[in-house]
């Protein structure tokens, strides 16, 4: 089923079976093999991403303790599989780079060539990531079993979709007045956290909601490009970075600003976007939708 939760059925419960069917997606994708391991990596690391994003919005109902003690294994799962999709992103990144080019340099020849054998690499195979993933995403399928059950409530859900915008406009003020490229990578974690939040909840009103998520969508994309040629270039030589450095800049300046323009837009008011959330959730009176209703 669809990353999303029902509007009738308990709150616990659907939750609940968000994570779940996650989980067991996740740990379905890492008992691959070959080629299909390899796009199972990429997939079971965005489940992750979805489910710490839950937990987010779960924190208030689900204690301090708990909520640690289920992100830690979420975040421990990423991290076994971050060097494997690192590697692989760095390739899609210069590959992106080189298809703007008349023709390609030999020494980024060789940049491909070395980025490749380095994804490539034994070490990086990604059977043994995918194993410690599975282990992590195996404990934490047993510590949310119980969860359907809990007291939790739309209150609990607002309050930490609210928690996730104030966060996000707080760092991406940081990052749009830094201009520092792990400032900005700080910013996309709230980003895609909300970005999960608008498609958890979007059957609260999905036309509204799709037009909110697109532009978070878009605010994600271009903070994720950002960051992946801010990584390009710490990989790079002198002589590698002086050819790449005029487009990398420039591409780099271009994305800032839109994503300063779409931010804007995105987290101009966390209290009053959790409000709104919250009142389209519940429904209105009358019956009829919001954008029905007379103003008065």
């Amino acid at each position: 089923m669809a990353f999303q939760i029902r509007r009738d059925a308990p709150l616990p419960r659907e939750l609940t079976r968000v994570i779940q069917e996650q989980l067991l997606g996740a740990l379905a994708e890492l008992s691959t093999h070959g080629d299909t391991l390899r796009e199972g990596v990429y997939s079971a690391r965005k489940r992750g991403k979805r489910l710490r994003a839950t937990l987010r919005l779960m924190r208030d109902a689900l204690g301090a303790e708990r909520y640690a003690e289920a992100n830690t294994l979420l975040r421990d799962a990423g991290r076994a599989l971050g060097d494997t999709r690192d590697a692989a992103v760095r390739v899609e990144t210069l590959d992106a780079l080189l298809a703007g080019m008349e023709t390609t340099p030999e020494p980024l020849q060789r940049l491909r060539e070395r980025l490749v054998a380095a994804r490539d690499a034994p070490e990086l195979h990604p059977e043994a990531a995918a194993a410690e993933a599975r282990a992590h995403y195996a404990r934490a399928l047993d510590l949310t079993s119980s969860w359907a059950d809990e007291a939790l409530h739309l209150d609990h859900l607002a309050a930490g979709f609210a928690r996730v915008l104030r966060a996000g406009r707080r760092e991406g003020r940081a990052a749009v007045m830094s201009g520092d490229p792990e400032r900005l990578h700080e910013w996309r974690k709230q980003v895609k956290h909300h970005t999960f939040h608008l498609r958890l909840l979007r059957a609260a009103w999905p036309e509204a909601m799709a037009q909110r998520q697109a532009e978070a969508e878009a605010l994600g994309s271009a903070l994720g490009e950002h960051h992946d040629l801010h990584t390009l270039m710490t990989q790079l030589s002198d002589e590698e970075r002086a050819i790449l450095a005029p487009v990398v800049q420039a591409r780099s300046a271009a994305l800032e600003e839109r994503a300063r323009q779409l931010g804007a837009r995105v987290f101009a008011d966390p209290r009053g976007a959790a409000r709104q959330v919250r009142a389209w959730w519940t429904g209105w009176p009358t019956g009829s939708s919001p954008a029905e209703r007379p103003e008065g």
